[in-house]
């Protein structure tokens, strides 16, 4: 006999399960993620292996593929920044040592080889607020940028300033780049969340930094990247067109910098020409921990602009005294006084539609979970395709009517929660595709899959869509007809629990009918069925909420804390129906 036991909870739980025997391909409605493992997705279309499709070609004509291989330079942190004349950076005997030098010197058609070992900018470890990269990319084109292929680990670049790898500009864009098989770091492990907030209005790079940055540019290729522990954005490319973000891992990125950044970021994208197929691409990307922990700060904010909403700040003397009481909080949005977190996605296209007119974008293939609000978002932008994510387990940042198990510091001073979504978002967006995603929100009142547009008006309809699945959440009334519910967990990404028998517990006979389960921190009171009963002293609380689950209809039970005024210490029963 086995038995099976899927619940969430936020507090820590036991579960008291009826001895009942369960097949053991039984269905489950929950779990704990215990992977950071890509989840293959299973719909009606065959996910696509990297190897096997066609993402992304260079513009120019005059690079063909034996251009890049001819004269490739060659960087090691044991080389020299010698003249290429004897013989330096053109072989892995005699590489250069820093990657920005390799990248001073190129020729046309450069390829890059970054041999194993760890790359730093310039002062590393010497100040908080300084200017350099360890690559600055400003005008940068025909260029492959790509680790060693015979390197046995990815070559690590270190950063504690304004990035890893930045560049680009209006007068100086990127054209036809490729990145890939680099793991870079920042300094968010180092970082303390006090220190962040003191530095929340000041902005200085060390808190500020981001993986890679590029600000304006065309035909780039970022693939197959570790990006992690950079206050803001992992990847974010602006001002661009034929981008593609792909194959990477990007996770605890956001944590604190002040300026409302993303994960994955596609912004104020610009088409270079009139074609409109799909040119912009993120897609394959496992995405988590990416968490806004400090409230944003935007200090061109005039006290009474807020972005969100119809109110008129300007009615409220409290706003312009820079008060809390008084003004409303979507007045106090980016301002000294906000003291929320409504920010900070996994995948995100934000703000293209009044610049980018024609193509379209491609969000497919991407696992996010464990992010501060959304999975996956597309927000502002018309034309594109969302399919065959897998979002599961986001929504990081609390919403303040469920209690947190585990309180980090962060949190305390939050005054207001987050909004209620933690899975697929589509944001005043025209011209958009939703096939094939399976999402699974945090809580059973988040949102999964939401259509969102300013006003009181219905939001733009999809252009097409369909075999969308939803594990648990709501689903906008727009989007019921192509989202249907399923109940088995790991279709959405979350592993099933093992279906072993559970060990009774000592304090119970062999003959009782009811077996515990510690479930710790991975339940959720509200994701089955349940009545909640009464409260009781924890001396007699497990044989009266048995009682109560005998007498009901009821086929398991669990004991919580009570944190309600005037229960303190007392141990809540819910009674579940199935």
């Amino acid at each position: 006999m086995t038995t099976t036991m899927a619940l969430f909870s936020r507090r820590c739980a036991t579960i008291f399960l009826a001895l009942l025997a369960t097949p053991a391909n039984a269905s489950l409605r929950g779990g704990e993620s215990t992977s950071n493992n890509k989840q293959q997705i299973q719909d009606d279309e065959v996910r696509p292996h990297r190897n096997n499709r066609h993402l992304f070609e260079f513009s120019n004509a005059n690079c063909a593929d034996t251009d890049y291989a001819d004269t490739p330079y060659y960087v090691s942190p044991s080389g020299n920044n010698w003249s290429s004349t004897n013989g330096w950076g053109l072989s892995k005997d005699k590489p250069f040592k820093t990657i920005q030098h390799a990248v001073d010197q190129r020729g046309s058609c450069q390829t890059i080889y970054v041999m194993e070992g760890t790359y730093r900018n310039n002062y590393y470890g010497q100040s908080f607020n300084h200017n350099n990269k360890i690559i600055n990319l400003n005008g940068v084109s025909d260029l492959k940028l790509l680790a060693d292929p015979d390197a046995t680990s990815m070559p690590i670049l270190e950063f504690d300033g304004p990035g890893a790898i930045i560049g680009g500009s209006a007068s100086s864009p990127l054209v036809d780049i490729e990145i890939a098989g680099l793991d870079i770091r920042g300094p968010n492990a180092a970082i303390t969340h006090s220190e962040a907030m003191a530095d929340r209005l000041i902005k200085r790079s060390y808190y500020t930094g981001r993986g890679i940055a590029i600000w304006s540019g065309h035909h780039i290729y970022i693939h197959d990247m570790k990006v992690h522990d950079c206050p803001n954005s992992g990847i974010r490319v602006n001002k661009g067109d034929y981008v593609t973000i792909a194959d990477s891992e990007v996770y605890a990125n956001t944590w604190w910098s002040s300026s409302a950044e993303s994960a994955i970021v596609l912004a104020e994208s610009v088409n270079v020409d009139d074609s409109d197929w799909i040119k912009m691409r993120l897609v394959n990307n496992l995405v988590y921990d990416n968490v806004n922990k400090i409230p944003y700060y935007n200090p061109n904010y005039a006290w009474d602009y807020t972005p969100i909403g119809n109110l008129d700040c300007s009615n409220y003397s409290a706003c312009e005294q820079e008060l809390i009481e008084g003004c409303p909080w979507e007045c106090r949005y980016g301002k000294k006084t906000q003291d929320f977190i409504i920010d900070g996605m996994g995948v995100y296209v934000t703000r293209n539609k009044d610049t980018y007119l024609h193509g379209q974008m491609e969000l497919a293939d991407n696992t996010a979970y464990s992010n501060g609000i959304n999975g996956v978002v597309f927000h502002r932008t018309d034309r594109g395709v969302v399919k065959r994510n897998t979002v599961h387990s986001n929504g990081v940042v609390p919403r303040l009517e469920y209690p947190e198990t585990n309180v980090e510091d962060w949190m305390v001073g939050l005054a207001k929660s987050r909004q209620p979504y933690s899975g697929i978002v589509i944001n005043n967006a025209e011209g958009v595709k939703l096939w094939s995603n399976n999402v699974m929100a945090r809580y059973v009142d988040d949102y999964a899959f939401n259509l969102e547009v300013d006003g009181s008006g219905p939001p733009p309809p999809l252009e097409a869509g369909g075999n969308n699945k939803v594990c648990r959440g709501l689903v906008d009334t727009y989007l019921d007809s192509v989202v249907s519910e399923v109940l088995d967990p790991t279709i959405c990404g979350v592993a099933a629990p093992a279906t072993a028998s559970p060990t009774v517990s000592p304090t119970l006979s062999p003959t009782d009918k009811y077996a515990e389960v510690s479930c710790g921190g991975a339940c959720h009171l509200i994701q089955w069925p349940y009545n909640m009963g009464n409260s009781y002293a924890p001396s007699e609380a497990y044989q009266t909420c048995e009682a109560d689950c005998d007498n009901g209809d009821c086929k398991a039970f669990s004991l919580q804390d009570d944190y309600r005024l005037g229960n303190e210490g007392l141990r809540l029963c819910f009674m579940y129906k199935e």
